[in-house]
């Protein structure tokens, strides 16, 4: 079992892994506060919110935190895995570890953000060392607008990706549906979502089987 932390503004994450992976997962669910959760305030508040769920989240064998918030950076990575018992896997950390098992440098970026916060995605990737040779914005803003971002639109802007000197694509945010179409997204280049990274890293790791 494996359970699941996600934003209240992620719909999309529960129903792609229950239909995909039934009875797989338990969800928590977050609230959602804007910000990136580095500041000191917004982490004390983060971690009195998930203090009132640990006991229920470590009942898995495996922890998921399918969320950026508090996390963006090594210190709240390493915090985040110290305050539970069970192994935690954070997607802003298995998206860099995925980027860097495949030695891709290059990262054509695809979000479906709006331009601010974008722009925020390539700042982050380029703090981890990574040289962002294109992106696409798909100009969305909020987690509904998000959530209800056609698949079409994810293969179309990928497709471009693979046109570009890259040595890898990423794709952004575990509220943007890419689970039931990794196949669709595969060509000239590797592609890694901020959700399939979860899995890849917990497969090369055995904590998950499927």
């Amino acid at each position: 079992m494996i359970s699941l932390i996600i934003s209240e503004e992620n719909p999309t994450l529960p129903r792609d892994v229950n239909d995909l992976y039934p009875g797989k997962f338990r969800i928590f669910t977050m609230k959602y506060y804007p910000g990136h959760g580095i500041r000191k305030d917004e982490q004390e508040r983060m971690f009195k919110e998930l203090e009132k769920i640990k006991k229920q989240v470590e009942l898995a064998d495996v922890i998921f935190y399918a969320r950026s918030y508090g996390v963006f950076y090594r210190p709240g990575m390493e915090k985040m895995k110290k305050f539970f018992s069970k192994p935690v896997l954070i997607a802003t950390e298995t998206i860099i570890t995925r980027l860097r098992e495949l030695n891709a440098k290059k990262i054509y970026v695809i979000t479906p953000y709006n331009q601010r916060r974008h722009e925020y995605e390539i700042k982050w990737l380029r703090d981890w060392g990574f040289d962002i040779v294109g992106s696409i914005s798909l100009g969305r803003t909020g987690g509904e607008a998000i959530a209800s971002t056609p698949h079409e639109l994810i293969i179309e802007a990928t497709k471009i990706a693979h046109q570009s000197s890259a040595d890898a694509i990423y794709i952004a945010c575990t509220i943007l549906s890419t689970l039931p179409i990794l196949k669709e997204l595969e060509g000239r280049l590797p592609v890694v979502t901020a959700s399939s990274s979860l899995f890849e890293v917990a497969r090369e790791k055995k904590l998950i089987d499927f």
